[in-house]
């Protein structure tokens, strides 16, 4: 991940992930959670696991939880996704 930039209307929030490379694809996958795995594009939406997003349910990241120290924020973003629903 190159950067991030958030991009807020009111209440309403996107962050605009820029990758490293010209591939759009590996940064959205390194994040914590599938919740987090969904992006648009010119002509297409994309969304990794339709179900689960539909079920308000979540699936973690296993590396980002277990295949490193655990961040602070990592877990602040987890446990917001928990009280969500």
């Amino acid at each position: 991940i190159q950067s991030v930039f958030i991009l807020r209307r009111g209440t309403s929030k996107i962050d605009v992930v820029v990758s490293k490379t010209s591939i759009a694809i590996p940064p959205i996958f390194q994040y914590h959670s599938a919740v987090l795995f969904n992006f648009l594009t010119a002509d297409a939406v994309f969304c990794a696991y339709p179900e689960l997003m539909l079920r308000r349910e979540l699936l973690a990241n296993p590396f980002a939880v277990y295949g490193q120290a655990l961040k602070r924020s990592t877990l602040q973003a987890l446990l917001k996704y928990h009280h969500r629903g």
